[in-house]
């Protein structure tokens, strides 16, 4: 949960909720003040809305017109806790709205209109010269840290799982290959290559060698 690859435009991730936030946008003030037409893309869960940072950093974006796109991928929870639970509001993108920023809302798992959604939405940071709001709606398949499932812990219940399978993104775009004519063997074939991958290179990290000690002093100033 804490990686980073600079050299990539990958700036940083961190377990804490909302932390990366004003990162962001401080990233995306870089790039303002450098003039180098970057944009920046922080991804947070609807947990995060809750954290002063986010309102901070999306009013600070919003005054000073920086090239930033906040997704919020939505599924409803904050660890355990719905949001009937935590919010005094009915829509986060109402009160977004608000600001002087563009939303985007979605409720598919549809990637290919999720993925000419957000083109849509990058296109218009970069000519409106303004933040946007992308909100899109997920499930949480398993248990909020882990690998098991959970749905003895009664805040949720298995059938809601049951639904959202028949919505599942990677199971809607298998469907959509078959509608287009691809034979299932060449489809699972194009899965186990994309799985073989992920496990080389789980492999790879399992093998490498330990960071060496010079790396605690690097980034350290005083």
């Amino acid at each position: 949960m804490h990686l980073c690859a600079p050299d990539h435009g990958f700036m940083g991730t961190s377990a804490i909720v909302a932390s990366i936030i004003p990162v962001a946008a401080g990233c995306a003030f870089a790039n303002k003040r450098a003039n180098n037409g970057k944009m920046v893309a922080v991804f947070f869960g609807d947990g995060a809305v809750e954290e002063g940072v986010f309102w901070e950093s999306l009013n600070l974006a919003c005054l000073m017109r920086l090239p930033v796109l906040f997704v919020c991928e939505d599924n409803g929870l904050a660890v355990h806790t719905s949001k009937s639970q935590r919010r005094g509001y009915e829509s986060i993108t109402q009160i977004v709205s608000k600001f002087d920023c563009l939303v985007y809302e979605e409720k598919t798992t549809d990637v290919e209109i999720i993925y000419r959604l957000t083109r849509e939405a990058i296109e218009q940071v970069h000519t409106q010269f303004t933040p946007a709001f992308l909100h899109l709606e997920y499930f949480r398949y398993l248990e909020h840290v882990g690998v098991n499932e959970d749905f003895d812990a009664g805040y949720r219940r298995r059938d809601e799982f049951e639904q959202w399978l028949r919505v599942d993104p990677v199971g809607l775009q298998r469907k959509k290959l078959r509608d287009l004519g691809w034979e299932k063997n060449a489809i699972e074939s194009l899965e186990m290559a994309i799985n073989d991958r992920v496990n080389k290179s789980l492999v790879r990290a399992q093998e490498a060698d330990p960071c060496g000690i010079s790396e605690l002093y690097k980034g350290v100033f005083a």
